[in-house]
């Protein structure tokens, strides 16, 4: 009988292992320099989790594609007045949220090939909102496409 309730209790602390690493495997806190970040957001629960950090970060980054299809694997590189690097991060998104100090900031942010460049200053604790979205391919091929 104690052999089956060791048996129950490890399966049970694995399965634990199991679904807490795959809860944190994707949002990633971390620092660059002076910068810290949280980047990830997939799935409600986690994307939930990065949201309810929001207040903690002064940027704020959402990334989509078309009509509100939040995307990942974006190559996110911030740069400073004076150009040093804030952050160079080859996956940003679909959520990323950083800390920094006020002043004006470039963000570049490529995805598929298209990259999209924002001026952005920061001026108080509460930051900024901003939206990158890239237009969806379908609706670039619908576009291009000549109807004659």
């Amino acid at each position: 009988m104690m052999n089956i309730v060791k048996f129950l209790l490890n399966g049970l602390i694995g399965a634990m292992v199991i679904v807490t690493t795959a809860n944190i495997a994707y949002a990633v806190e971390g620092n660059v320099g002076e910068t810290a970040y949280v980047n990830g957001g997939f799935g409600e629960e986690e994307a939930s989790d990065i949201k309810a950090k929001a207040g903690e970060y002064n940027m704020r980054l959402y990334l989509s594609e078309g009509k509100g299809h939040s995307i990942a694997d974006v190559s996110v590189t911030i740069t400073d007045k004076k150009g040093n690097v804030r952050l160079d991060l080859p996956n940003g998104g679909p959520l990323l949220f950083l800390k920094l100090e006020n002043g004006i900031y470039k963000i570049s942010a490529q995805y598929n090939g298209v990259t999209i460049t924002r001026k952005i200053t920061i001026t108080n604790r509460r930051g900024v909102n901003v939206y990158l979205n890239w237009k969806s391919t379908e609706v670039e091929d619908e576009v291009s496409k000549d109807p004659s």
